[in-house]
């Protein structure tokens, strides 16, 4: 798996979407981030979403390219209401905020997962 890979993935496991402004600033993290630790910290997310460009929707969506797509954009996954409304754009520290906690940041969403509470984490899957 690539760091561009990685980097698409974000969102979070994929996927992650905020209900509200920008929480998080992992923007500065991500100069020293370390693709080989996004790889480990990936694993977290691989049971439920794919990074390869066309890869398939599982349980979350395929996350190939998603800094910069709009949220709630990958084809042939359904949404849940919450994330859809949440709407936007996925940023770097948008991804980050939500990744963290991601019932917290949307409120709704159906991913279940518990989150990655440090940033270095966060900025390294990014």
């Amino acid at each position: 798996m690539s760091f561009a890979h990685l980097r698409s993935v974000l969102a979070a496991c994929a996927a992650v979407f905020l209900a509200g402004p920008v929480v998080a600033d992992v923007t500065a993290a991500l100069g020293t981030a370390d693709a080989a630790a996004g790889e480990r910290v990936f694993k977290k997310c691989a049971s439920c979403h794919t990074v390869e460009k066309g890869g398939k929707n599982r349980v979350g969506p395929n996350l190939y390219g998603i800094v910069g797509q709009p949220v709630a954009s990958a084809e042939g996954f359904r949404y849940s209401d919450a994330i859809q409304a949440f709407g936007g754009e996925w940023s770097p520290d948008r991804l980050s905020a939500y990744l963290e906690n991601p019932r917290k940041a949307v409120k709704g969403t159906r991913m279940s997962f518990a989150g990655l509470k440090s940033e270095e984490d966060r900025a390294d899957v990014i």
